[in-house]
């Protein structure tokens, strides 16, 4: 749990925060198009949301973990706003005074006094914040300031803030139906927190998640991955944009603005279309869809976005649950397996190693290894068999390497466990054959799973082998070779 800690804060700023908050291990992901209720108990249906925003360092829970189904109060708003604008170390560090009696927790006073300071609220009256519940509209009001709009200017009105963030298209009409019903939750500010990151600023096209990268505000899982993508990185080559691809990939970006200066519209739809069509992207495991646009007030700049398609797209439309509205029939048969696989295997309380290997376990005795597929036989790389893809190997319950390590990387995705899919070769009865297989970050260390030479052949039901679960590079480089360029190329 330290060492996890360690990639999400700095040093420093991690040995103040200890005493502070805790960072949990990451819960059960459930994603639905309402709140659920059983007994009367919530079921969060923002957790994606809450994981997307641990994993950057702006979310980190209570000491009983993210508590999504509880009523977000002044001061957890309060926490959440000093994060979004990339003031929190700035508020440890070099702490402020308030004069508001009622504050008396003392992880809450930097915040508050950072809040007091700034300008940003003067409490309910000269000596006290005001530590109740938190209103959507309060909270919203937040996220509207931190991306720029002033009310005393007129961009908005703080009692219809909610409305105003669906008016500018930051959150979904789904939503805010949601959210506008009932207490404000936890759960509702991590959506609205997360949706934020991947809105622009005021008569801008940076987004707010590119801000607080150039504030150094957003913590990275892991310092072996490349360098988040900043508002104009300029694009000359389609090797700038496949660089692109991957950094955005690694680091939970799902949206960016390009300098384009120089090429043409056409130019920069063929390169999109050759990265998500062609077998060129599939070296990480991504089958994947994009999006571009542009605006008439910055002519040389274009705005790109990628999805998932296959399995990766279920993993997607957990990460934003309208997106599950538009799956592919396939995907929805994915999909229906996945949340049965969640309900009944995935708990709370689980740790990460303990969920890989629910994940492991479970393709194994569920899948069989596709034994007639013709391995020398030559694959459409715009319609490959369904035994390549996540949907033989889940739907089907048959697959090869291939499917079965693109199954693995999705579980990973919904997950929140940082995974990469490993293309390479592996020795079979003394000969080098075309592999694929994952690496995996946990332990504060990345290690290697074959969940394809995990699982015997001829197949053996609930039979499973541990061999290659979770073993280090010297330990899988005994019968695999790989290239370890494929997970640290050069970035310009």
């Amino acid at each position: 749990m330290e060492q996890k800690k360690k990639h999400l804060l700095n040093k420093i700023f991690s040995i103040i925060l200890i005493g502070v908050l805790l960072l949990t291990s990451t819960p059960f992901i459930y994603s639905a198009d309402s709140p659920v209720y059983s007994n009367d108990t919530y079921s969060p249906i923002y957790s994606n949301d809450a994981i997307r925003l641990n994993r950057l360092g702006l979310f980190l829970g209570t000491n009983n973990g993210f508590e999504l189904d509880k009523p977000c109060n002044r001061l957890q708003g309060a926490v959440m706003f000093i994060r979004l604008v990339g003031e929190e170390k700035i508020a440890i560090l070099e702490p402020k005074t308030s004069p508001f009696e009622d504050v008396t927790q003392a992880w809450a006073m930097p915040y508050i006094g950072q809040m007091y300071v700034q300008g940003y609220s003067n409490g309910t009256s000269s000596t006290t914040y005001g530590i109740g519940a938190m209103s959507a509209d309060q909270f919203s009001a937040y996220i509207l300031r931190a991306l720029g709009y002033i009310e005393a200017k007129g961009d908005f009105v703080w009692s219809t803030s909610l409305s105003t963030l669906l008016e500018l298209d930051i959150i979904s009409k789904r939503d805010f139906n949601i959210i506008n019903e009932g207490s404000f939750l936890r759960d509702y500010a991590v959506k609205l927190a997360s949706s934020a990151l991947d809105a622009t600023l005021k008569d801008s096209d940076t987004t707010l998640y590119q801000v607080l990268l150039e504030k150094d505000a957003i913590a990275l899982h892991s310092n072996i991955r490349p360098l988040p993508v900043s508002t104009g990185t300029s694009v000359t080559s389609y090797e700038d944009m496949t660089g692109i691809f991957q950094r955005m990939h690694a680091n939970l970006q799902y949206s960016a603005t390009l300098d384009t200066s120089g090429l043409s519209l056409e130019t920069i739809k063929n390169w999109l279309n050759k990265i998500t069509n062609t077998s060129s992207s599939d070296v990480w495991g991504w089958h994947i869809v994009s999006t571009y646009s542009t605006d008439k007030n910055y002519p040389s700049k274009v705005s790109i976005k990628w999805l998932y398609t296959d399995g990766y797209e279920v993993a997607y439309s957990y990460l934003y649950p309208d997106s599950s509205l538009g799956l592919s029939a396939k995907n929805l048969e994915i999909k229906g397996v996945v949340d049965a696989f969640l309900k009944r295997e995935i708990t709370q309380d689980m740790s990460d190693r303990e969920k890989i290997k629910a994940v492991h376990d479970y393709l194994i005795k569920t899948t069989e290894y596709d034994v007639l597929l013709d391995p020398n036989s030559q694959i459409n790389a715009d319609i490959p068999p369904d035994s390549y893809m996540a949907y033989g190997v889940l739907v089907k319950n048959l697959g090869v390497c291939d499917g079965y390590a693109k199954a693995f990387n999705m579980f990973m995705d919904i997950l929140g466990i940082p995974s990469e899919r490993v293309v390479g070769t592996s020795y079979y009865n003394n000969k080098a054959v075309s592999h694929a297989w994952n690496r995996v970050f946990v332990d504060d260390q990345y290690l290697n799973i074959d969940v394809t030479w995990d699982d015997p052949v001829p197949d053996r039901g609930d039979s499973i082998r541990y061999d290659y679960f979770l073993i280090t590079d010297k330990e899988l480089a005994k019968d695999h070779n790989w290239d370890t360029s494929q997970f640290n190329p050069n970035y310009y």
